[in-house]
């Protein structure tokens, strides 16, 4: 019966992904993306910022930058420059202001909050294929870099792929260039032609602007096509990542750990990870908060083997949340792009102990339709062995400034044990930009047997549908500058037994000034497992263009399992002079119930950090709540070539209480 249940529910969402994969639609007449003539030069620019190298009066010039957040011409004149020899791209853009006074620019780490000031971004598409997964290179008017690597990266800048980049201030405004070698990129190397767009957010304004006119949702079918370019240089295929840790405290005793990564470049665009005795030891964890959570709250897990490769390569986190794997001994990966092919493999593995194997692979019919195919299988000692896999695809509808789209999927999972269950969903989504109707629905089904072992699925049992809807408006002149509203809600019933699981309606309301002040207004009516499920909650925002500054202080009030419920939150930045930065934040929640989950509890988080350069900072962090107090403080070192150094004193683990004597010291290379 269970297989023929299967077969049916398979044999479905098959024809669903095939009708989501072949369906034609009659796109919005529009103007086809620029093509760029890629102009080789014998001699590269020298990264200052000047732009005074012959080679940039040769360069292709891009005119005609388009807002991207708002429906009025850009304030700013902006011009992008961009030319290529054999080894690099090379991309100069010039940000001219009339009120240079007004400029803002803070960061001065390497990937630090560079999105936060004045910055230019070059979008890179390596592979041509239109999609949002593609690299960013950031830069704002002090020359401070920062990068977003496809499917995530280790901090290490020689692991990343190093790139230069400079900027100065001048009369007229900043200017900025950047050199991105093509042996940093993953593609295949006989690629001719990238997909490409130049963004610059005027601070001042809040506005960001973009060439070429991608519409105001950054549609990445609309980016321009750099054409023309001849075989790049490969690079280095393999680099090794070597580290050593000496832990030595109270509890441990002495410990000392070494270990390896190994990454290697295959010529068909695909990357090797390898990695023995993974490095596992962080700086700092999240500090959960203490909010009521019905369920396990998701966290981020930072860990370096998980963060290279894996976001767009690997299964989502309701079948693979790394979390649920502890410190193993070796690990592999590959994952990548082949032609229209997404591919990502990852064996985890103690030795005798646990294996975690996962797959995913994705399917690029064309710009608009996607179907995937992922599995991960689990294998520990003492539990029965698990298996989880998933099909799903989507379908996107492209509108001149925003877009349709239609999702469907299912996942089923098998204990060896003799559980099994699944999950299904359908949803959709119309986004139109600033100023336009928006909203999204999903109806959902999980069963009572559904157990993905290392997967992320705190409820099961239920079946309903979801849905959201609103507007966002933006205002050229006065105090005012965006104001919102949306409507969301829910209704779920068990699958297994009567009655209601959980269902809300909550209105909410959002008002931006241009001073940097923002307020928020939310209200929820509803039950959930039987009990009320009601409140209302208010956030009010200040300097929330200042990344050192900002603060916000937020209050709920309402009922949660059966009992009043009050949660405040208060988070505030400091910045005593240029090299000194603090953020406070306190947490205070109080429920009244009968039972253990009922009481006040409350958390203090103080962060200090000092930068004695721009590689090179110490910080400090103490962390108060009804337990006790605890605190660390740390050293940190990430250099452009060499070798990063970490040393903690302290434990920097955010659930353990009282001062630990412990030492630990992390060095890190790469070859």
């Amino acid at each position: 019966m269970f297989a023929c249940q299967m077969s049916r529910r398979v044999s479905l969402l098959l024809s669903i992904v095939l009708l989501l994969a072949l369906s034609a639609v009659c796109r919005a007449a529009e103007a086809p993306p620029p093509d760029i003539q890629a102009v080789y030069v014998d001699t590269p620019p020298v990264i200052d910022g000047q732009l005074d190298d012959p080679c940039w009066s040769k360069a292709a010039r891009l005119e005609g930058f388009h807002s991207l957040n708002v429906d009025w011409p850009p304030p700013e004149e902006t011009i992008g420059l961009i030319c290529v020899d054999e080894k690099a791209i090379y991309v100069a853009v010039i940000c001219n202001d009339r009120t240079p006074e007004d400029i803002v620019a803070r960061e001065t780490r390497r990937n630090g909050a560079v999105s936060r000031d004045d910055n230019v971004e070059f979008n890179l598409d390596p592979w041509h294929e239109h999609t949002d997964y593609g690299y960013v290179f950031r830069v704002n008017p002090l020359g401070t870099q920062e990068e977003e690597i496809p499917g995530g990266s280790a901090t290490k800048i020689e692991w990343r792929g190093d790139w230069s980049a400079a900027a100065v201030c001048t009369p007229a405004g900043w200017q900025a260039e950047m050199a991105i070698p093509f042996s940093i990129l993953h593609c295949p190397p006989d690629q001719t032609t990238f997909g490409f767009a130049i963004t610059r957010d005027i601070f001042e304004d809040n506005i960001h602007v973009c060439y070429p006119d991608v519409g105001k949702t950054f549609d990445p079918t609309r980016t321009a096509n750099l054409v023309g370019l001849r075989s790049a240089s490969a690079g280095r295929p393999t680099i090794l990542m070597p580290y050593v840790t000496a832990d030595l405290g109270e509890h441990v005793g002495r410990r000392f750990d070494m270990g390896l990564d190994i990454k290697h470049k295959l010529p068909s665009g695909l990357t090797v990870l390898g990695s023995i005795n993974p490095d596992f030891k962080q700086i700092e964890d999240v500090v959960e908060p203490i909010s009521f959570s019905y369920t396990e709250r998701y966290l981020d897990d930072p860990r370096p083997f998980f963060t290279t490769g894996q976001w767009g390569y690997l299964p989502d986190n309701d079948l693979l949340y790394t979390r649920r794997i502890e410190d193993f001994d070796t690990g592999l990966k590959v994952f990548g792009k082949v032609g229209n092919e997404t591919i990502g493999l990852m064996d985890a593995v103690t030795f005798g102990e646990e294996n975690t194997l996962a797959s995913s692979w994705g399917h690029r019919f064309n710009d608009d339709n996607n179907a995937n195919l992922s599995f991960v299988s689990h294998s520990k000692d003492g539990e029965p062995d698990n298996l989880v896999y998933s099909l799903g695809g989507n379908r996107t509808w492209r509108l001149p400034d925003g877009f349709n789209m239609l999702w469907a999927g299912l996942a089923q999972s098998k204990d060896m044990g003799g559980g099994s269950g699944g999950s299904y969903y359908l949803g959709g989504e119309r986004y139109q930009g600033e100023g336009k109707f928006q909203g999204w629905f999903n109806f959902k089904r999980v069963t009572e047997g559904y157990n993905p072992a290392v997967g992320y699925t705190p409820e099961v049992n239920y079946q309903g549908g979801s849905f959201g809807f609103g507007r966002e408006d933006q205002f050229e002149k006065g105090p005012l500058e965006e104001k919102g509203w949306y409507i969301s809600g829910n209704y779920f019933t068990y699958i297994d037994g009567p009655g209601l699981y959980k269902a809300y309606i909550s209105p909410s309301y959002n008002w931006d000034w241009r001073d940097g002040r923002r307020l928020r207004l939310a209200f929820t009516n509803g039950h959930r497992e039987g009990a009320d499920r009601s409140d209302g909650a208010i956030s009010y925002s200040w300097k929330t263009r200042d990344m050192y500054r900002r603060g916000n202080i937020y209050f709920q009030k309402g009922n949660r399992i059966g009992g009043d419920y009050t949660y405040w939150s208060l988070e505030q930045g400091f910045r005593p002079n240029e090299c000194v930065s603090l953020q406070l934040n306190v947490d205070s929640s109080n429920l009244k119930v009968p039972g253990p989950e009922a009481g006040r509890e409350y958390l203090v988080v103080l962060t200090g950090n000092y930068d004695l350069s721009t590689e090179k900072s110490i910080a400090v962090r103490l962390i108060r709540r009804k337990a006790g107090l605890s605190g660390y403080a740390s050293y940190r070192q990430v250099v452009r070539k060499g070798m990063d150094m970490y040393i903690i004193l302290g434990d920097p683990d955010p659930e353990k209480t009282g001062f630990t004597e412990r030492l630990v010291l992390k060095f890190i290379w790469a070859i």
